[in-house]
């Protein structure tokens, strides 16, 4: 059974073994070829997604920013009306004080002009006593407008602080 195999001229043997030796080689190419094309791929995927990711964190921080950036600038306008508001009481404060100021001025001319001796002479006493409380009034006044504005201030400039920071820390 195997006598033919005799016949074989043993170059033929030789290429024979050439042939499956480059058979195979050529499997394991081809093998690999499949391989790295496999491994572009991923690595196009791979790519496709991180770009796809860093996109979406890229555009969150920009509305993240924006949404800060838009909830601080409401907190400034409210705080600017309330600084408006306050300035505006601030205003009538005066005016009250000075209407006060007037009633007294009144009161006392009204006292000086009522007319007797006695009347006369009360007056004069009652009328140093007059300025000075009208003198005191207005110094308290004064004061009482410059710590009221300083307060309004300081505390609109607090409470501006903590929206502005509750908005941006996202509460």
């Amino acid at each position: 059974m195997t006598a033919w195999l005799k016949f074989v001229p043993g170059w033929a043997w030789w290429v024979l073994a050439l042939a499956v030796v480059a058979g195979g080689q050529q499997m394991r190419v081809l093998s690999a070829q499949s391989a790295a094309s496999k491994a572009q791929v991923e690595l196009s995927t791979y790519r496709t997604e991180v770009s796809e990711r860093d996109r979406r964190a890229a555009l969150y921080v920009i509305q993240e920013n924006q949404r800060r950036q838009a909830a601080t600038e409401k907190a400034d306008a409210e705080a600017q009306e309330q600084l408006a508001a306050a300035r505006t009481d601030a205003e009538r404060a005066v005016s009250a004080l000075e209407r006060l100021q007037q009633r007294l001025g009144a009161a006392e001319k009204r006292s000086r002009d009522a007319g007797n001796a006695i009347t006369a002479q009360l007056s004069q006493a009652a009328e140093g006593a007059a300025r000075v409380r009208a003198d005191v009034l207005g110094r308290v006044g004064e004061a009482a407008q410059l710590y009221a504005g300083v307060a309004d201030e300081r505390g609109i400039a607090g409470s501006t602080c903590e929206k502005a920071y509750d908005a941006v820390k996202g509460d």
